[in-house]
């Protein structure tokens, strides 16, 4: 059965939402995953604006959970770049991994931007 990628706006950054959770990449001094779990539009200090819908995926709650303790390995806390390592570059990978599908060319424009 597949399983609908949504992505979420909330005050200008995005997340992956799929089986009921939202997954989300945030910073932090220290070398462990800075992706986090959240209950969809419930993410505290953020306002839920707008969802997007990416795609679909096979995978069950199982897998998309390894997945995203594999995005951990990557994705640490102390690595996060508002250019070069943000949310919505974890969103991208995430629903790339999840649909084979990206999330919109616009979403992460500012980054684009600034690294150039």
């Amino acid at each position: 059965m597949k399983r609908t990628i949504l992505v979420r706006l909330k005050r200008g950054t995005y997340y992956a939402a799929v089986h009921g959770i939202e997954y989300a990449f945030g910073a932090h001094e220290y070398p462990t995953t800075g992706i986090f779990e959240a209950e969809p539009k419930q993410c505290d200090g953020f306002t839920f604006r707008k969802t997007i819908l990416i795609g679909k995926t096979d995978l069950g709650p199982e897998e998309v959970r390894a997945m995203m303790e594999e995005l951990a390995e990557v994705y640490g806390g102390n690595a996060y770049n508002l250019i070069t390592k943000n949310c919505n570059h974890f969103c991208n990978d995430a629903c790339l991994r999840l649909t084979g599908n990206p999330i919109p060319s616009w979403v992460n424009r500012l980054a684009r931007i600034g690294k150039n």
